[in-house]
């Protein structure tokens, strides 16, 4: 995990630390710069498809 972008606790560090789970990921959701991660609503259908794509591609890949 050297390299990686750390936040104080996220669930994906105690699934891959305490419980071994082999990959664990923490998906985040874009951002404008300007909103963080409260977007406006006109944001958030595409902000779900194209989390759904990336999300997909990632289960094409495993299988």
């Amino acid at each position: 995990m050297d390299g990686a972008d750390f936040a104080p606790g996220p669930s994906d560090d105690w699934a891959k630390g305490a419980a071994g789970i082999k990959y664990a990921y923490t998906i985040e959701l874009r951002d404008t710069g300007t909103f963080g991660f409260l977007l406006p609503p006109e944001q958030i259908i595409p902000t779900g498809e194209e989390t759904w794509a990336a999300i997909m591609a990632v289960a094409r890949f495993f299988q």
